[in-house]
């Protein structure tokens, strides 16, 4: 039996993730694939598009055997949080033999490199980092020049290390180096493979034919335009299905109001202690709260170098959850359980290995007992269908009443 793990989001699941899932076989010849999903919060700060039972119907119906559901800490957080939160769940589970990310590089040794000294962060490539960020740029580009640094150092092939560094400028590379660094870091032995990324960039606006970017899917599909060539019958289907429901597309304007009352609400010192919240930074957050109405001023307003639209999405999603800086402790640490969302008949054979192997609990049907467990989870459930038209679907405690999703093969 051999089992591999890949870290998605689906938000929609398109043909490019056909077309991942399709190599992914391929290359590491697995008989099995286990997806470690985000839940109802993405890792650039904004609501999913639909929820994670429709999101994880999608993957259930694209071959995904097992799906799980990444905590809701890890699911927001930075690619570092993101990718340990999600490699840590897989590790764990005892059964994973592989890993496979897409990556705008394509090339494993390359990002291998890059993630053991990004990992051991010598004491030269850690000194150029803090002097970077006091210039007050934001993190990724303090990390990029200080590796640049580093690399011209330590490494004799000048042109070789500009080409090297500059893998930091894109999206899918950054999350496939904080991969690496987390097997590394949590010693494991599942091995990594990585898919070039074809067609387009992660934040590409424009369909680009039968396989496009997620982002031009979800700005085409709120303007109407035709996706059907670029996501799967059956996931065009579950997305209009979930909009005649009321119960999507969401976006982070359908919480502003909540958002709003919230910040204005809280004092400084109680923005202060909003995770992530730093500098000052709580300061012009509460004055650009008194001064907006929307989200997305509010955002232009406080916009840095250091602080980037993205990051403050996260800061803003923090807010909402109640997130403060002590789950930070949390984010650092390995999982600590496992949500099952879904699964077909295959997945209900790995289920059955990975009660044997993984010492972590195996949740499937949540109930009042699992309540201080699935906390942050629970709250973002019944935060996230606030953002539904349909009041129908509002009700509190989902994730306590649904059970996973089950799809016969």
């Amino acid at each position: 039996m051999k089992v591999n793990g890949v870290i998605v989001e689906y938000n929609p699941l398109h043909n490019g993730h056909i077309y991942h899932l399709n190599k992914t076989k391929e290359l590491t010849s697995c008989d099995y694939v286990v997806a470690v999903m985000s839940g109802n919060f993405v890792q650039r700060g904004e609501p999913a598009f639909v929820n994670k039972w429709a999101r994880t119907n999608m993957a259930l119906l694209s071959g995904i055997d097992l799906v799980l559901e990444l905590p809701t800490i890890y699911s927001i957080s930075s690619a570092e949080g993101f990718a340990f939160g999600a490699i840590s769940i897989l590790d764990k589970l005892g059964i994973i033999d592989t890993i496979c990310f897409g990556s705008e590089s394509g090339n494993i040794s390359e990002l291998m490199m890059l993630s053991k000294i990004l990992a051991e962060e010598p004491q030269e490539f850690k000194i150029s980092l803090e002097k970077y960020l006091k210039l007050g740029i934001s993190f990724p580009a303090a990390r990029e020049k200080a590796l640049h640094d580093f690399m011209n150092n330590n490494y004799p092939n000048t042109e070789e290390n500009s080409r090297l560094t500059k893998i930091l400028n894109n999206s899918n590379n950054i999350l496939a180096i904080e991969y690496l660094k987390s097997l590394h870091k949590l010693s494991s032995n599942i091995s990594a493979f990585t898919i070039p990324r074809i067609n387009n960039r992660y934040n590409e606006e424009n369909l680009t034919g039968n396989i496009s970017s997620a982002t031009s899917i979800r700005k085409n599909l709120l303007l109407q335009n035709n996706i059907k060539q670029s996501i799967p019958d059956y996931v065009d289907d579950i997305l209009q299905e979930e909009i005649k429901r009321g119960c999507g597309p969401l976006l982070l304007n359908n919480f502003s109001d909540i958002i709003m009352y919230k910040l204005r609400t809280l004092s400084i010192a109680d923005i202060s202690e909003i995770l992530d919240v730093s500098e000052g930074l709580e300061n012009k957050i509460k004055k650009a709260c008194e001064n907006t109405t929307n989200i997305n001023d509010l955002i232009e307003l406080i916009k840095t170098k250091r602080y980037t639209t993205t990051r403050l999405q996260r800061i803003l999603i923090y807010t909402l959850l109640d997130i403060k800086k002590d789950a930070l402790n949390i984010i650092k640490s390995p999982a600590k359980y496992v949500r099952v969302l879904g699964f077909n008949d295959n997945g209900k054979k790995l289920l059955k290995e990975i009660k044997k192997r993984c010492p972590l609990p195996i949740i499937t049907n949540p109930s009042a007992n699992d309540i201080d467990t699935l906390k942050y989870d629970i709250s973002a459930t019944d935060i996230y269908v606030l953002g539904y038209s349909n009041n129908e679907y509002k009700e509190a405690r989902q994730d306590l009443k649904k059970p996973p999703i089950y799809c016969k093969i």
